[in-house]
């Protein structure tokens, strides 16, 4: 920018290849992050899953399923997280997003499968709010954590812990499942049940 407030256009666009992108910047946005979207809907059971396939890192509980941010962003990292969570859920799919050099890529995994290349403004755009914050880098997990009390969970326990974490859950859905199925029955005018 010139003195007087106007934009100095170089005669050498070579300079701008390394320029950094406006906006936004700082150590959030310049961080790699790697994380995972799923239908899951208990950021606890995918804190679990996570853990008993050896994913590192911490999920957060949205309206619109659990995201998890790993801890291990080397490249490769978010494949194997995508083919080990994607052939846990089985029946949906999810998406593996990545987020390096200001650059988010997202792509789809299917029952242990990865699929195609999804836009990152169409997987982005129904998002929940929370979910764009962390692709974006304007806040990290922790600091989501703090303003999310009991929304985020640690995916960092042991295998054993995470097998227990995952029988409770289905423990606890079962009951769920009886409980909605007696409330049904109780509700019915009916007493033949038709």
């Amino acid at each position: 920018m010139t003195d007087d407030g106007d934009v100095d256009i170089p005669d050498d666009l070579s300079s701008l290849a390394d320029a950094k992108p406006m906006g936004e910047t700082g150590p959030h946005v310049e961080k790699d992050t790697v994380a995972l979207f799923t239908p899951i809907q208990n950021g606890r059971v995918l804190a679990a899953v996570c853990a008993l396939n050896g994913v590192r890192g911490q999920t957060i509980e949205t309206s619109a399923g659990a995201f998890a941010v790993l801890d291990d962003t080397s490249p490769g990292a978010v494949d194997t997280a995508g083919e080990v969570v994607s052939a846990f859920v089985k029946t949906q799919a999810i998406l593996a997003m990545e987020r390096r050099a200001g650059q988010i890529t997202v792509r789809r995994w299917f029952e242990g499968v990865k699929g195609d290349t999804v836009p990152p403004g169409f997987a982005l755009d129904e998002a929940p709010g929370v979910i764009t914050t962390l692709m974006t880098g304007t806040q990290t997990i922790d600091e989501i954590a703090l303003t999310h009390p009991g929304k985020v969970f640690q995916a960092r326990m042991s295998r054993m812990k995470a097998f227990r974490e995952l029988r409770r859950a289905a423990k606890d859905a079962k009951r769920q499942l009886k409980a909605r199925e007696q409330n049904t029955r109780d509700s019915n005018p009916d007493p033949s049940g038709d």
